[in-house]
Formats: C-alpha cells, structure tokens, sequence
C-alpha cells in the first residue's frame, strides 16, 4: 500500500511539477503558483514570490507603443521582469519602475525595442540572454541613483563604469569609454548590426567570449592599453570566434602586447600568429612567426589555401578546425607534431602530404575532413592518435615501419585497405581491425604535395637536392622550356622549382628562401614565365638569369649551350611531347648530355640547325628516343648529317612500343650509368612530377620509370632484373596509387 502510495505521488509530481508534492501549508516558502493557475491584471501575467511581490511573467499589451512597466498589479509591487516577459514583443521601447530589482533572462529578447530605462534599485541583470537578439536596441539608459550599474552612449557598465557589461544590439559603430578597463564575458555577444567595435586605450582585458556571434563585424581595433584577450593565448574560443564577416583586427603601434599585420593579429614580437579574423581569404604568415596560435584560423569559411612555411615549428590544437572552404594545406618541414583537431572538420581538405620531420598526428588532427581520399605518412612518423583520420574518404594508405604507436584502434574508418611493411605496427592494425592488408616489402619514401609546385618543393626539400645556391625555375603549367633543363640543374646542383606564368608560388618561394639561393635561371621566355615573377625574385634580394629563345627549340638549344659549350654526346627528343624527354632526362643528367628537340619532319628547326653546327665535330655519339611515328628517319639523318656523324651507328635510336616500353629501353640501354640500388617512380600521363624528380634521380644514379595504374609487361621485366632495394614516389597517391607502389615492389 505504501508502495502504490508513492509512487501515485512521484506521478503527480511529474505532472504537475514540484509544488504538487509539497505538505499543506508550505506554499509560502516556495517561489512558484500551484500548477495551471495563471495570474493575470492588466496587460501583464505575472507570479506572486515568497514575499508578496510579484514577478512579471508576460506583456500582452499593444504593439508598436513605448510601454510604462507599472510599479505595481493587483496591489503587489512588481520587483521582478521575468523570463520572456517582452520575448518577441513588437514594442518600441521600456521603462522599469523604481521598486524593480532583478531582470531574468530572456526579459527582452528578440524583441524591438529601442529604448530600456533601468531605475536606481535594479541589483542583477541575466546578461547577455536578458537582451538577446535585441537588433533594434540603440540606448540601455541607467539612473543615476543605481548603485549596481551605470550607462555611457547607451550601453551598460558597472558603476565604477571600469567594465563594459552590454553592448546595445542596435549599435553599428561602437568604442568602448576610456574610463573601461575590462570588456566582460559576452559584452558584444549575438549583436547582428555592428561593424567596428574600437577598444580604447583604458582597455587592458576582454574576456572569453566577449566578441562572438557578431556577424556584420568587420573590423576590430585593439587599443595601447590591452594586455589581456582571453582566449588567444589560453584554452577557450578564440576573438571573434563565429564573426564570420571579420577581415581586420588592428592592434595600435604603442600596445606593448600585441602587434598586427594586414589585420591578423600576432603577439608583438610577431612570434606567434594568434587570430586570422574568419573572412581572411589569404593569408601571408610572416617570417618572424614561429607558432600558429590555438584556433587561430578556426571557422574561417573563406580561406580555400594556406602555405604554412618553415619558420613555423608549432601549430597548436585546433588551429585550423573547421575551415570549411579549406581544401589546400601545404606544409612544410618546420613542424613536428599535427596536434588534436588541428584540421578537424575541413570539410573540402581532398588530399594531404605530410612533411618529414612530423613525428605525432594527434587525436582527431584530421577527424570529420569529409572529401579527405589522399595521405601521405612519411618515414619520420612514429604515433598516429585517435580518431586522425577518422570519417574521411580514405580508403588505402602506406603506413611506414617507423609507426609504432597507434594509440587506438578507431583512426580510420573501416574498410581501409593498410599497405606496409611485414611484422610492423601497420600489419598489426590492419589484422586487429579486419582490414586489408598488403604487403610493399621494399622500404619506400614518397615526394608528394599539395600539387605540382609543392610536390617539386618536397622533392627539393626532402630529396636534398640542392647542392648550389642556384635554382633553376621553370613554367609548371607547360612542357615545352622545361624538360630539356634537368640535366642542367643537375649539373649545377640546383633542383628544379615550378612556378606558374603571372605568380611565383608561395611554396616555390618559400624553398628558394630555404635553399638560401641567391640565383634562379628561368627557363622560357616571357610567354612562359612572366616579368612578374622575375620582379618577385629581384625584390628578394635574388639574381635572375633567364635561358631563353624564341621558340621552344631555340630555348632547348640554348640550355644545352649553357651546361656543355662542346658536349660529346647528344640526345634529341620530339619537341612537341613530354614522354621520351621524360624518360631520357635522368640519363641525359647523370651523362651531362644536353637534350635537344626535333619536329617529326620537314626539316630542322633553323636553331637547332645553328646548334647543332657549332658542335659539330665535338659531338661522337647521340641517340634519338622515340619511333619514327615522332621522328622521323629522315629527321634523324638530318640530324646526323649536321653532326657529322651516321645514323644507325653514332646515332642510334631508341625505342619501345609505346611511352611506358620506350622508358624502360632508355633505362636498359643506359643500365652502365644508371647504377643505382634505388628506383625512381612517376606518372606517365604528366610531366611535372617526374619533370622536378629527374634531378634527384640522377643524383642518386636511379632508373626512372614512368607508370600508369598497372604494369607492363616490359616494366615488370625491368623491376624483377634491377631488383631495387629502395622505392622513390614522385607524387600522391592520386598520381601514383599505393596499389601500384605494392606491384612493383612485390617483384
């Protein structure tokens, strides 16, 4: 009986809440009316609280008039405005009466008032939810009298008026008073109109959360006197974090905390990038900077690229979470860690490559990078955290036998196809999780980037291939001056960069500067590589050679000039197609034999004619690459004929049944040079790749092999004779599948 009891008790207090189940005669201790009962006088509903006074509860008055609150209904003074009292209220304005002491949350929002008087007896305000979405507020005017709370240009302030409390939501310009030393948590919350908030120089602390949800903001003027914006430098959301129109935080030149260029906002030694205001769609990080601040770039939804150069050495967690317009990250080789949610949810993030030098990929670095299909782990790698990769579009990644530590078994979504080396923490994942596992027993390192530029950046970087303080620069968008340049920047010592007609690239840039390079020899003439980025490179302090003709065969003609006066050996490639250079371009490097273009008919080209005059008799042997389909025998005689030499025998040609069979005849016939325990990879169907790889390859003496998707019968020959016990990838997986990578090294 006792049980039904209770349990017919707990009931009723659910249905009818906690003043149901309270003994007869305990009402006057609670502050709550029996439930269903609506109290109402006037234009008001209101509560009666524990001391007689009443709390006013809801205004159902008129529309589109200045409402007088009265002092008191029903005979009981009104000390309350409570929860959503003027909630959507099309009202113009309000005045409290004196006798009012508290205003809840809610008291105002979303309403249209433009006006609020507050009497002297008001003791407490829920802030900010007590004006939410006020868009029309303009003046929050306090009495005189108040003793809790004081009114300056319409806001609210403390009485010291030494803390800005609320800002009014119909402002659009705002500066705080110089009497304010603390801008208060949510003081510029939610507020959809304003524009310029200016922090004058009595300011010394804005808290956490003080500017957030503003969406109209565009520029925020930080004061000489701050020391203090919570947030930036601490755990917590960072300034102006949700103002999605922000382009410009400004610091004044005399704050001794803070600096700023081009509106980001660094610390003032401009060590440590702390805030990239959200609508920045470029951003140039300066070369002082060392550290990329906590959320520094987060909800950014402008930014589509970002070039993170190698003064960087730290990026903090959170750093560029949920930039959804990011699809392009290139890093560099200054950072050893990509901490917790560094790029969590960068929605459009296709591909990523990271640096050597990473060691940690920390928890959920990459979670929810919804379009993320491409990672590159390099062998510097030893911990991949949780959740990294979790809810991306990868479906196979290489793990290096560095990995040892993968701390959870949640990191990718399942399904994953996990290539890696035998009896390594790549296998054990693969086998614990039900994954695919495939073994690539040939140790491998893979070139990649985020695209042409930053692949033949890696490639510079990470291949050590500068060996001089010369770059050789040429078009990334265009074969034609470029393929006959390798075996000078191998000669010289110098890797070859890409660069686009009219803009140097930042990475490009950023790795002459690494290299220290005081020469760059552009390849091409202006059609290709504009005066502009011969200007970019000058104003850099850096000398600018350019090695140019009017046609792609005079260009061709005067680099070989350039790298040998009297070369002893010649090798001519069709002009007009990427391949067979390709092919040829390492053995033409380690060789030192300039590569010079031929037409398939019709006749030399006037400047090849005059070139190869001036070397002939210097000349003993050359060959043609490629069949007669591009070159044609009478091209090739002619050639020969110019030399002084005969075809067939000083001048052979080389050729295979198509681009891929041609690459590996050049690689078997000139297997005496190509000597090398090494293997060089690239794709087939593109130049810039192999293009920037074929000066590392023929430093280290390795066959270049061009490759589709499968393997040829002529290539898997090729790999099971060299036996090559290291692997070099020349672009993503996307270029060059993880799928491919294990053929080859499976024979």
């Amino acid at each position: 009986m006792k049980k039904k009891i209770l349990s017919m008790t707990l009931a009723l207090c659910l249905v009818f809440g906690p003043a149901a189940a309270l003994p007869q005669g305990s009402f006057a201790q609670s502050t709550a009316i029996t439930a269903g009962a609506v109290l109402t006088a006037g234009d008001y509903n209101y509560n009666v609280l524990s001391d007689g006074t009443a709390e006013l509860t809801w205004y159902k008055g008129m529309s589109g008039v200045q409402v007088n609150i009265p002092s008191s209904i029903a005979g009981k003074k009104v000390t309350v405005i409570g929860e959503d009292t003027f909630a959507n209220k099309k009202v113009t304005g309000v005045t409290i009466p004196e006798g009012v002491k508290t205003i809840k949350g809610g008291a105002f929002s979303k309403s249209t008032i433009n006006t609020v008087s507050i009497p002297s007896t008001v003791t407490s305000i829920d802030l900010p939810s007590a004006f939410y979405g006020c868009d029309n507020l303009r003046t929050i005017s306090v009495s005189a009298s108040n003793k809790t709370y004081a009114s300056v240009d319409g806001a609210l302030l403390n009485k010291a008026k030494t803390e800005l409390l609320c800002c009014p939501g119909g402002k659009t310009v705002y500066t705080v008073p110089n009497t304010v030393k603390t801008v208060k948590s949510k003081a510029f919350y939610t507020l959809k109109n304003l524009q310029t908030i200016t922090l004058s120089d009595s300011v010394t602390t804005v808290e956490k959360e003080a500017v957030r949800y503003c969406y109209a903001l565009r520029t925020i003027n930080v004061g000489a006197g701050v020391t203090s914006l919570s947030g930036v430098e601490s755990n917590g959301y960072a300034l102006a974090m949700d103002c999605a129109n922000l382009t410009d935080i400004n610091v004044a030149a005399a704050n001794k905390t803070y600096s700023s260029v081009d509106g980001v906002l660094y610390n003032k030694a401009k060590t440590i990038l702390y805030r990239c205001p959200a609508h920045k769609s470029s951003v140039t990080i300066l070369p002082s900077a060392a550290k990329i601040g906590y959320t520094a770039f987060s909800r950014n939804n402008a930014l589509r690229s970002i070039y993170i150069p190698n003064n960087i050495k730290t990026i903090d967690r959170y750093a560029f979470s949920e930039c959804s317009a990011l699809s392009t990250v290139i890093l560099t080789g200054g950072i050893t860690e990509i901490p917790e949610c560094a790029f969590y949810g960068c929605g459009k993030l296709k591909s990523i490559s990271i640096p050597r030098g990473v060691k940690k990929i920390g928890p959920k670095a990459f979670m929810a990078c919804r379009e993320l299909a491409a990672v590159n782990i390099p062998d510097s790698v030893t911990d991949i955290s949780s959740l990294a990769f979790k809810y991306t579009s990868v479906k196979d990644v290489y793990i290096p036998s560095s990995v040892t530590a993968m701390t959870s078994s949640d990191i990718f979504d399942g399904g994953i196809t996990v290539y890696g080396q035998k009896g390594t923490a790549a296998q054990t994942y693969a086998q614990k999780n039900n994954f695919t596992f495939k073994e690539i027993p040939t140790p491998l390192t893979r070139f990649a980037g985020a695209g042409r530029y930053d692949t033949a950046k890696t490639i510079s970087v990470e291949g050590a291939a500068a060996t001089s303080k010369t770059v050789v620069l040429a078009y990334g968008l265009g074969y034609a001056d470029a393929l006959a340049g390798v075996p000078l920047a191998s000669a010289l010592g110098a890797p070859i960069l890409l660069t686009a007609k009219d803009t140097l690239p930042e990475e490009t840039l950023g790795e002459i500067k690494r290299i220290g390079a005081n020469k760059v020899i552009i390849l091409g003439g202006e059609g290709a590589v504009s005066k502009n980025v011969e200007n970019v490179l000058k104003n850099n302090s850096i000398t600018v050679e350019r090695c140019a003709g009017t046609t792609r065969f005079e260009t061709a003609a005067k680099i070989a000039h350039k790298l040998d006066p009297a070369p002893s050996e010649i090798f001519f490639v069709y002009g007009f197609n990427y391949a067979d250079a390709l092919s040829v371009s390492t053995v033409a490097a380690v060789k030192k034999a300039p590569v010079i273009y031929l037409k398939t008919s019709g006749g030399l080209d006037a400047q090849t004619a005059a070139y190869l005059k001036s070397v002939k008799g210097k000349v003993k042997n050359a060959c043609v690459i490629g069949g007669e389909g591009v070159i044609s025998s009478d091209m090739m005689n002619e050639a020969a004929n110019a030399l002084g030499l005969k075809a067939g025998t000083t001048v052979k040609r080389i050729v295979g049944k198509n681009r891929y069979a041609t690459c590996v005849e050049v690689n078997t016939s000139f297997s005496s040079v190509l000597t090398g325990k090494a293997m060089c990879i690239a794709k087939g169907l593109d130049f810039p790749d192999a293009l920037a790889g074929g000066v590392f390859a023929a430093k280290n003496k390795a066959p270049l092999l061009l490759a589709d998707k499968a393997l040829t019968t002529e290539q898997k020959a090729f790999i099971k004779q060299k036996k090559a016990t290291k692997l070099y990838i020349f672009g993503a997986a996307g270029a060059v599948p993880n799928s491919l990578v294990q053929s080859i090294s499976s024979l």
